[in-house]
């Protein structure tokens, strides 16, 4: 047994006690008072002794470790045990020896106890007071806060929700100097608001739910804060890079599409009049034929790169909503315009592929018209006629139904 406890296992033995001028004294009979004495002695504590009349003396241990308290007010008597408590101490009129493994605690030792834990987590952040003697914690922001370290033991209340609070906005190393800039800025207001009072630990005590609410707040308002400008400019960055992407899309094949119109005019113009195929005609058409081939061949790898960034896009924003679904309404317009910019550039992949069909198709009607003539051949335009309706029609399918209206 450590000498705490066996000061608090002699008081409770002891009959009429009294705890006065750091001297416990009561009366013991027969056996009792001869281990109470016994153990006392052992312990080194023992001031004196009467076996007539009972009566024993000892010394109230009141070392940074073990502290023997009549109450707790006689135990916050003491300065240095406002700001931190001891390994070990005994309160007589509680009847209640506290070690740090306790479980079932009496609500005023409670109370203490967090006190205590309240003034060494705000310690941490303090510039100035944190020596044992100090009677005050010095913070600065914007203008020095002095926050008293004076409570009354009648009057603090066990702290909810207190750990929690140490573990997310004292000791929790993400955004550290942000919260405790803004804990100190919560503590000049109260400091503000309670001018008639001194700010200090009992106040703040009193006060803890809605300390904790600001603080809460205020670091809530930051994170939302820091949140959004980041993803804001994620986005907008995303934005910009997509944008450049998808016109890329058509201006990578703007040199080509140049020729088109370049290649039905020579085209048209070097084919030479004759009732059969020549040679000559022949190569013209197999040129434009294979020109035709080549450009779909080149737009359809452009709608593929297309139909690629889009999925990126798509994926995106379904991150976007998934890990922060409760601002994704404001980038829902900045989403929909890049949808609507990759539908515009699709529509301008068809309409040149379109072009470049009825460019060759012209071609091969000027091909028998200089065949055969001067004349065009009515089952070949009526075949050529059939086959642009039939490729109107599917990609006008396409492009209703996974394009413009996809369901």
């Amino acid at each position: 047994m450590s000498r705490l406890e066996i000061s608090a296992e002699s008081f409770r033995t002891l009959n009429d006690r009294e705890v006065s001028r750091g001297r416990v004294s009561g009366t013991a009979i027969g056996p009792s008072f001869s281990k109470i004495t016994g153990d006392l002695e052992q312990a080194g504590l023992l001031i004196s002794s009467n076996p007539e009349t009972g009566r024993v003396v000892f010394s109230a241990l009141s070392a940074a470790n073990e502290y023997f308290a009549q109450s707790l007010t006689d135990l916050l008597a003491g300065a240095s045990r406002k700001k931190k408590c001891p390994q070990e101490f005994f309160i007589a009129d509680l009847n209640y020896l506290f070690s740090p493994t306790d479980i079932d605690r009496p609500p005023v030792i409670q109370a203490y106890l967090d006190t205590v834990l309240l003034v060494e987590s705000l310690s941490k952040l303090a510039e100035h007071g944190t020596e044992p003697t100090s009677t005050k914690l010095i913070f600065f922001h914007k203008e020095k806060i002095e926050l008293h370290i004076n409570y009354d033991a009648d009057k603090i209340k066990p702290i909810q929700g207190l750990q929690d609070f140490i573990e997310r906005y004292v000791t929790d190393e993400i955004h550290a100097d942000q919260k405790k800039t803004i804990i100190k800025s919560v503590l000049l207001e109260l400091s503000k608001e309670f001018e008639g009072c001194t700010l200090d630990i009992g106040l703040l005590n009193e006060k803890f739910e809605e300390f904790k609410r600001r603080v809460s707040s205020g670091y809530q308002l930051y994170v939302s804060e820091f949140s959004f400008q980041k993803i804001k400019a994620e986005i907008e960055k995303s934005k910009f890079e997509f944008i450049t992407k998808i016109n890329k899309v058509f201006s990578d094949i703007q040199n080509q599409l140049l020729t088109v119109p370049a290649a039905l005019i020579i085209a048209g113009s070097q084919f030479e009049s004759s009732d059969h195929v020549t040679l000559k005609n022949f190569l013209i058409l197999s040129g434009a034929l294979a020109f035709t081939i080549f450009m779909l061949l080149l737009i359809m790898n452009q709608r593929n790169t297309l139909q690629s960034i889009y999925n990126e896009i798509d994926n995106e924003w379904g991150l976007i909503k998934k890990k922060h679904n409760a601002i994704k309404e404001q980038f829902e317009t900045q989403y929909k315009s890049l949808e609507t910019r990759y539908k515009h550039q699709y529509l301008l992949l068809e309409v040149v592929a379109l072009i470049v069909i009825m460019a060759c198709m012209a071609t091969a009607l000027l091909f028998n018209y200089n065949s055969a003539s001067q004349g065009v051949s009515v089952e070949l335009a009526m075949l050529l006629g059939f086959f642009l309706i039939m490729y109107m029609a599917s990609r006008a399918y396409t492009v209703f139904s996974k394009i413009l209206f996809p369901s």
